[in-house]
């Protein structure tokens, strides 16, 4: 198949005067492509002419469920992974035909469904302090101007301290959280930062 710039450069090489066989030595093409880049307008793009017929994966995913089930109970180094099941399907017990993309595919969405996500909302005494950066307007003698301001939340107790910083710089953001824990008395064992 030819590409667009070979393309251009076979009829730009004919136009100049360049025959047939030359142009199928010089591009390493076959005379017949030559004559079919010459005959045509553009380059048509490929279509399928007849669609593939690949192995459906539908009769096997009773297999493949069954042993990610019995995956779950088994020790984590012991798991099968997408290559394993792929494995035991074309196996003549199963007698699966079809490729290992098929099966990748589907393990890896069964295996992202399959997956909890969630951020606990009960939280241990001292465990977790989240922080942020809120904005308030000060009017100063020479105008009014936008001031940022840490803020600082216990998870458990929602005790919150706020501090007035000149700049949510790296230095900035350090020296409050030092006050911070100066004023609570205490430093938790996680500092969750609120990221935008």
């Amino acid at each position: 198949m030819l590409t667009v710039n070979e393309f251009a450069r076979i009829r730009k090489a004919h136009r100049d005067g360049m025959g047939i066989r030359a142009m199928a030595r010089q591009f390493g093409h076959s005379p017949k492509t030559i004559r079919k880049a010459l005959a045509d307008a553009e380059p048509t793009p490929y279509t399928l002419k007849q669609p593939r017929s690949a192995p459906k994966l539908g009769p096997f995913h009773a297999v493949i469920e069954q042993i990610l089930l019995d995956d779950e109970q088994a020790p984590s180094k012991q798991r099968h992974t997408a290559m394993q099941i792929y494995r035991r399907l074309c196996d003549p017990e199963h007698g699966y035909t079809g490729g290992y993309d098929q099966v990748r595919r589907y393990v890896g969405r069964r295996r992202e469904a399959a997956r909890q996500t969630f951020i606990p909302l009960a939280h241990d005494p001292g465990r977790r302090l989240e922080a942020d950066f809120g904005h308030i307007y000060v009017d100063y003698p020479d105008g009014r101007r936008q001031v940022p301001v840490l803020l600082t939340t216990w998870s458990y107790s929602q005790a919150k301290f706020a501090m007035a910083m000149p700049t949510e710089r790296t230095e900035a953001i350090l020296a409050g959280l030092v006050e911070a824990m100066a004023f609570f008395q205490a430093v938790p064992h996680e500092l969750w930062w609120d990221i935008r």
